[in-house]
């Protein structure tokens, strides 16, 4: 296993980094109420799909996934998605929706126009897929960073291009039940994978999160419990009592092989860029998603 790279930025969740808009975009003449600025946006669009002048409609993309829909029972691999309007900047700085944590599944409810696709159920690479699109196609592929310099430790503000940013490659296809296996290095044992939907992810961390202010803990215990969500069977035993035992007991270096083995599988949006420094020096890390991500003005 390769050594870490500390210096190389780390990859932020994009919801994490349009949550934090909110102490910088708070919109006064914007409704609190979360449903009434839904009832306005779902009016607003109404009127726009009935209009026939074409200046006047709202036009769309195919995108292709990159789980290729293999993951899905109804195997869609491209969804139609619409481009963002000035309406959705609005809802992208509505205090009510930032706070609850919605905000980007709301814009992407708008926005997906394919039928049968519902927005929890996507993996969270789909996902990403979809939102890496409507900012690219709405502000353009420009997008300025702050990178460290790994020889140095300093960091340095360049500009870099979102298109090049690419699907990763799915080099190990699921079996007919779209799950993976994973030989542990220390109990020896075969492990059967599944990846989570992005509305399973989020249905955990708040879980967690209530379950460490209950108990007044220290730490959140949601890798944990995302790592034993993954794990569907160990040796072919499925009995969830014993799954969730065995994880809680199991040793460290196993479970770095179970997450790597996800990371690795898992269908994303490589992340992954090359950047070079003032005196032509070359080095990859992997791009960190900013404040400015929606909003490159500010």
């Amino acid at each position: 296993m390769g050594k870490e790279d500390n210096n190389a930025p780390q990859k932020e969740n994009v919801l994490d980094a349009i949550q934090k808009i909110q102490d910088k975009t708070k919109k006064p003449q914007i409704s609190s109420n979360s449903n009434e600025n839904l009832n306005a946006f779902q009016k607003y669009e109404d009127t726009l799909n009935k209009e026939t002048d074409p200046d006047l409609m709202i036009s769309y993309e195919v995108i292709g996934l990159p789980s290729k829909g293999l993951f899905y029972e109804h195997g869609i691999d491209k969804v139609n998605v619409e481009y963002m309007t000035s309406k959705d900047e609005d809802l992208l700085t509505t205090p009510s929706l930032i706070e609850n944590g919605e905000v980007l599944n709301v814009l992407l409810k708008r926005k997906i126009k394919s039928s049968g696709i519902k927005v929890g159920d996507l993996l969270t690479g789909d996902r990403n897929a979809i939102i890496l699109f409507l900012r690219t196609s709405s502000y353009g592929s420009d997008y300025s960073v702050l990178v460290t310099d790994p020889r140095t430790g300093k960091e340095f503000k360049t500009n870099i291009d979102l298109t090049k940013l690419q699907y990763k490659e799915m080099e190990e296809m699921p079996d007919e039940l779209g799950q993976y296996g994973v030989e542990l290095p220390m109990r020896k044992k075969v492990v059967k994978l599944k990846l989570l939907t992005s509305g399973e992810e989020k249905a955990l961390f708040e879980k967690s999160e209530q379950l460490k202010e209950a108990y007044t803990q220290e730490f959140s215990e949601y890798n944990t419990m995302k790592l034993k969500s993954h794990v569907v069977s160990i040796d072919g035993n499925t009995n969830r009592s014993y799954i969730d035992r065995f994880i809680d007991a199991m040793p460290a270096l196993d479970a770095l092989t179970i997450r790597k083995k996800i990371l690795d599988v898992s269908p994303d949006v490589d992340m992954g860029y090359e950047f070079e420094t003032a005196d032509g020096y070359k080095f990859k890390a992997n791009l960190t998603i900013g404040l400015d991500f929606f909003f490159p003005s500010i």
